[in-house]
Order: C-alpha cells, then sequence, then structure tokens
C-alpha cells in the first residue's frame, strides 16, 4: 500500500508540474471581443497572431498608416507578399499579413531588441492596428 501512494504522489507532482509549465511556455491563447473584427489572437515568443476580418488591402493600408504614426523607420514594405519590417524605438519589428479568404486575413506581428523576443511590445503594435476595426 506505501509503494502504491507514493506513486499516486509522484503521479501527481508529474501532472502539476506538467501543467504549470504548458500555462508558462509562453504561448497563451486568448479570446478577444469586439464586434466580431477579431476572432481571438495567439501570443508566441515573440509575436502576436490574430484573424482579422477586414480586406486585405484595408488591413495593410492600416499597419502602414499605424507605423507611421509609432514613427517607425520602414526598412522593408513588399505589399504583394504581405511583409513589412521597420524599426521602432530600437524594436525590430515584422509583420506579416496572409490572406485566408478575401474577407479574412491573418495577422502576425513580431518584435526583437537586440535578438531578444519582445512579445509585450509585438502585443502593443497589434492592439494598435486592429483598435480601429473595433
Amino acid at each position: 500500500m506505501i509503494f502504491n501512494q507514493s506513486v499516486f504522489k509522484t503521479a501527481r507532482k508529474i501532472v502539476l508540474v506538467s501543467g504549470i509549465l504548458f500555462f508558462l511556455s509562453g504561448c497563451v491563447p486568448m479570446l478577444v471581443g469586439g464586434a466580431g473584427v477579431l476572432a481571438g489572437y495567439t501570443l508566441g515568443n515573440d509575436s502576436a497572431v490574430g484573424n482579422v476580418k477586414e480586406e486585405y488591402r484595408i488591413l495593410w493600408d492600416l499597419c502602414m498608416d499605424k507605423l507611421e504614426s509609432m514613427d517607425a523607420e520602414i526598412h522593408i514594405a513588399n505589399e504583394s507578399k504581405g511583409i513589412i519590417k521597420a524599426l521602432i524605438a530600437e524594436n525590430s519589428v515584422a509583420i506579416k499579413i496572409d490572406t485566408l479568404n478575401p474577407k479574412t486575413q491573418k495577422l502576425k506581428i513580431s518584435a526583437r531588441k537586440y535578438l531578444l523576443p519582445k512579445v509585450q511590445f509585438a502585443q502593443k503594435v497589434f492592439f494598435k492596428v486592429v483598435e480601429d476595426f473595433e
């Protein structure tokens, strides 16, 4: 009986530690309400990713306008590939827009500073872009 109790205690500890590591791993799914424009977003190690219910050209123009308003130094802007690379307050920001269907785009914004991931800054830029849609 003692052996079985110690096995159960060990198994509980393993499950608990695994659960904690899962939630602290840096990939946190979150749902955002609003008027149905943003279905939800996910935070990765250095990025915020979400589906935006808007036409490609409108989202592209809004991204460019928001970067301008943030005093970004744009290094690459390739509309046909959906890629924007810029520097904002010493943070390297990369924006990628992929079309899922004509009315829904996948928006990914990643940020790094001195090669280190800055997910909070990516999230800040992401919300600045999508705030006008809500």
